[in-house]
């Protein structure tokens, strides 16, 4: 029988300036569950996010994930944020930013074979372990949403957030990314927030 892994019971969410963006939420996604959410820009998808990685507090209402607190789990989700914004100057190569998924199993300050080894495994399963030695900022838009994910994968999670996953990628990469997305689904609970009902569809 597949356990819940995420539930929101009566969860409303305002900012600082007094709107409200989620109003009695009620969701419930079980382990292995590939779930996509669906809403306009600023329809509070990425507040929905933020709530589940415990980034953001409830006003009302309860969020568990995985029987906890979400901040106390959350080095067992992985996160693609909506939008990257990085320095050009910075001179960060594609298995560097795949190794920042790895921090939290870094307790001295230098990454070890085995760090290394699951993030070129991760960039492998997307496609890029090729490019590994490649400046992040010559990459394409694609393939810069591929590390970012391979970046979350290499955290080795139970729960995977992708947050409008296809807004960086060009039509003619879009097939490749749906079967990356196939891959991920039922290997662990996905989560993919999108305004494109194409996609979603697809």
């Amino acid at each position: 029988m597949k356990k819940e892994v995420i539930k929101m019971a009566g969860v409303s969410y305002a900012y600082h300036s007094g709107v409200t963006v989620l109003r009695d939420v009620n969701l419930s996604i079980m382990d292995k569950d590939a779930v996509a959410i669906v809403g306009p820009n600023g329809g509070g998808k990425s507040t929905l996010f933020g709530l589940i990685l415990g980034l953001l507090k409830p006003v009302n209402g309860i969020v568990s994930v995985m029987g906890e607190k979400p901040e106390k789990v959350r080095n067992r989700l992985g996160y693609m944020p909506q939008y990257s914004v990085f320095d050009y100057e910075f001179p960060v190569n594609v298995m560097d930013v795949v190794l920042m998924g790895r921090l939290h199993f870094n307790r001295w300050g230098r990454y070890s074979a085995t760090d290394k080894a699951v993030a070129l495994n991760a960039l492998d399963e997307l496609g890029m372990a090729d490019l590994a030695r490649r400046p992040f900022f010559a990459l394409s838009g694609g393939q810069r949403q591929r590390v970012l994910i391979a970046r979350a994968l290499a955290g080795e999670p139970e729960i995977m957030l992708l947050d409008e996953p296809t807004s960086n990628i060009d039509p003619g990469a879009q097939e490749q990314f749906y079967e990356v997305l196939r891959n991920l689904a039922g290997r662990l609970t996905l989560l993919v927030v999108s305004h494109d009902l194409g996609f979603v569809s697809h």
